[in-house]
Formats: structure tokens, C-alpha cells, sequence
């Protein structure tokens, strides 16, 4: 308000001195001239003004508050991933200045409850946000209605709820998982040593293609098994119409419409526990049919190099599986590692550093009052020939 009868002040005096300077004549003429000046600068004072005010009033609110408080729960301490996705927090808290984050989390992505008792916790301290990556979405239905009705906004990173309470969740940073295990079915597809063993594939001597997940019961994995066995599927059409199938589990399953010629089966073990991983793809490797496998996630990277001796036994010279093409999903050391030796043909590889620090950044957003929408963080296709440029080596974790 001050500016605007500065204004105006200013405007009515700049007019009074333009008429004392006019001729006795004219005086009459000056004064109604001056009137009218005198209103239409002062009306466009005060609309100057009135928009002067409104960008401090804008400027003050961007502002937000003083201070922020946000729990971050995770799936697994066990994963290196993971905790890329907390320093990616943790910085942009830091940048922020004024955020306090505290993170917990499952030992792994395996223990439900436990997450949902930390989950509670969180719930109970009333913070301004939470930021969570759910182990198993569908299990924390009473936890979101909680924090909805306590007024505590919640946004997901990493891992996508299908069917949230209404206004429960606010906004998801997260990679397109079903997209993202696509592109390792189109890398997979240009791999001239498999395109020679599909088109020698018939029913007679059929071929398999598995993908090796933890589970099906995790979002991110069961999206990665259906992105990849789906695509695969399509592509494979061009080769063998009607005669391509997805095996190994009832949530994927599409027949052939005639003798499979290639087979793409889902393999997921009993249990999430790394031993019955590792068994799996044990069993999957053992079959002398199988001529590439997709593994989801870390863990199921992992069990793949156990159960081939670290990796020894893909060796593409001299190895006892060295025509298996492998492709994984992430980055960590052993996957890298793998990569680097060409034990795996490559991988596809998520950043988390970035769903980290964009999904606090969402968190003060929300609380704040913007309209904020869901981020898509982009996934990337690695192998020996890329990883060590700047673009792709940057999300390369350890």
C-alpha cells in the first residue's frame, strides 16, 4: 500500500506542475485537461501498484514455511539402490536449507510389516510430508487413510500404488518400470546371436527366453516381468506367428495359438529369501534350452552370478554358460562389474539419486500448497561399449 500512494502523490504533482506552467488563456482548457490526467495517472498507479503487491503477496507465499519435516521410509537397507535414493534426498534437503529428514526402513523388501510398523511411526510423529517407497503397496491401504485423515500428505518414490485411497497419495516419482524392462526386450532383440537362435527355434527344438524376478507381488517387479515378457512376446511374432508363449506363472501366461516354437517363461521362486533366488536360477540355467535371461532387480542379478560361480561360468571365451545371454536392471558394483566383463550383455539402469531428490523436493511442494504431478525419471540401456560416458557413468552407482 505504500507503494500505491507513492504513486499517486507522485502522479497528482507531476500534473500541478505541468498546469502552473500553462498561459492564463489556457488556464481553463489546462485545468480540465489536467483533471482527466490527474484520474488516468492515478488509476494507472494504482494498477501498478496493485500488481507491485501482488508479486510480493506471490513471493511471500513461494516462500512457504519456515521450516520443514519429512519422514522417508524404505523398503531395504540391504540395497545399494536404495540408499542412492537417500543421498539423493538428503541433497536436496540440504539444498533446501531448512528440512529435516528423517529416513528408516525394512531390512528388506521381503519384510512387510516390518515397513508397516515403521510406517506407524512415522504416522504418529505428524510430519509435514512422507516419502516412501511401499514394499508392497497394496498392504499399507490403512496406513494412507491414517495419513490422509491426520492431514499428512504422502508421496511414493520408486515403487507406483495401483489403487491408492481416494487423496491419499499426493504425487509418484518413479521410472516407467513396464517401459523400462521393454527396452531391455529391444536390446535383447538386436543381439545377433539370439535373433540366429530364434530363427532356428521350431516346435521340435523350441527355445526359452526367462526372466528372473524375486516375486510377483512387488509393483516395480511384477511391472519388469510384464514389460519384458510382453514386449518380447510382440517382437517375436515377426518370426514365429502364433507360435511364441509366456509360461511360469498365471499372471503372465499367454498361449500360443499353435507348438510353441519360443517360450518366454517367468521364473519366480517360492520366497523372496536369496537362497531360493539363487536356487531358482540354478534350475532355470540347467535347462539346455534356455538361451537368455532378463533378471528384474539386484537380487536377481545377484543369484544369477552365484549360481553361475560369480559370473565365471558366463564367460563368453570359456565359459560352461557362455552362449546364455544375461541382461540385468540397475547398476550396482556387481552388476557393473558384470557388464564390464561381459558376462552380461548390458542392462537397463534407473537413477536413483534423482527420484530421491525430486521426490523431496515434491514433499515441499505439496506441503506448500502446489499443484505438483507425477514424475517419470527416465531409464537408460548400458553395456561395455557405453558405461564409462559421462551421461550413462553418472547413474552408475556403486
Amino acid at each position: 500500500m505504500k507503494k500505491r500512494q507513492m504513486a499517486l502523490v507522485l502522479a497528482v504533482m507531476g500534473v500541478c506542475s505541468m498546469s502552473a506552467c500553462a498561459g492564463s488563456q489556457e488556464e481553463t482548457t489546462a485545468a480540465a485537461a489536467a483533471a482527466a490526467e490527474t484520474t488516468a495517472a492515478g488509476t494507472t498507479a494504482e494498477a501498478t501498484a496493485a500488481a507491485a503487491e501482488q508479486e510480493e503477496d506471490a513471493a511471500d507465499a513461494s516462500q512457504g514455511q519456515e521450516s520443514y519435516y519429512v519422514e522417508m521410509v524404505g523398503n531395504s537397507f540391504a540395497v545399494q539402490f536404495c540408499n542412492i535414493n537417500v543421498d539423493g534426498a538428503k541433497a536436496a534437503a540440504e539444498e533446501l536449507g531448512n528440512v529435516t529428514l528423517n529416513y528408516n526402513a525394512s531390512q528388506d523388501s521381503s519384510q512387510v510389516q516390518e515397513q508397516i510398523d515403521i510406517l506407524n511411526q512415522a504416522i504418529a510423529k505428524t510430519p509435514d510430508a512422507i516419502l516412501i517407497a511401499a514394499a508392497d503397496p497394496d498392504a499399507l491401504e490403512a496406513q494412507m487413510i491414517s495419513a490422509r485423515d491426520a492431514g499428512i500428505p504422502v508421496v511414493a518414490y520408486d515403487i507406483a500404488f495401483n489403487n491408492p485411497p481416494e487423496g491419499s497419495l499426493m504425487a509418484t516419482v518413479s521410472t516407467n518400470n513396464v517401459e523400462a524392462a521393454a527396452l531391455a526386450a529391444d536390446k535383447l532383440m538386436e543381439n545377433q546371436d539370439f535373433l540366429s537362435k530364434v530363427e532356428s527355434a521350431t516346435a521340435d527344438a523350441p527355445i526359452v527366453v526367462s526372466c528372473l524376478a524375486p516375486d510377483a507381488v512387488m509393483t516395480a517387479h511384477e511391472q519388469r516381468i510384464r514389460g519384458f515378457t510382453e514386449r518380447l512376446y510382440e517382437l517375436l511374432q515377426e518370426y514365429h506367428p502364433g507360435a511364441v508363449e509366456i509360461t511360469g506363472h498365471t499372471s503372465f501366461e499367454k498361449p500360443a495359438d499353435q507348438a510353441a516354437a519360443v517360450s518366454i517363461r517367468a521364473e519366480i521362486p517360492p520366497t523372496k529369501a536369496d537362497a531360493d533366488i539363487r536356487n531358482q536360477a540354478q534350475n532355470m540355467i540347467s535347462q539346455e534350452n534356455v538361451v537368455a535371461v532378463f533378471c528384474v532387480n539386484e537380487a536377481s542379478v545377484t543369484a544369477l552370478l552365484s549360481a553361475t560361480t560369480d559370473g565365471i561360468d558366463l564367460d563368453r571365451e570359456n565359459g560352461r554358460y557362455k552362449d546364455l545371454i544375461a541382461i540385468g536392471f540397475d547398476a550396482g558394483k556387481t552388476m557393473k562389474g558384470a557388464v564390464a566383463s561381459q558376462y552380461f550383455y548390458g542392462a537397463v539402469a534407473q537413477d536413483p539419486f534423482t527420484m530421491g531428490y525430486d521426490g523431496l523436493k515434491l514433499c515441499i511442494d505439496v506441503v506448500d500448497g502446489k499443484t505438483v504431478e507425477d514424475m517419470d525419471v527416465p531409464a537408460v540401456w548400458y553395456d561395455h561399449t557405453n558405461m564409462e560416458e559421462q551421461d550413462i557413468a553418472k547413474i552408475l552407482y556403486d
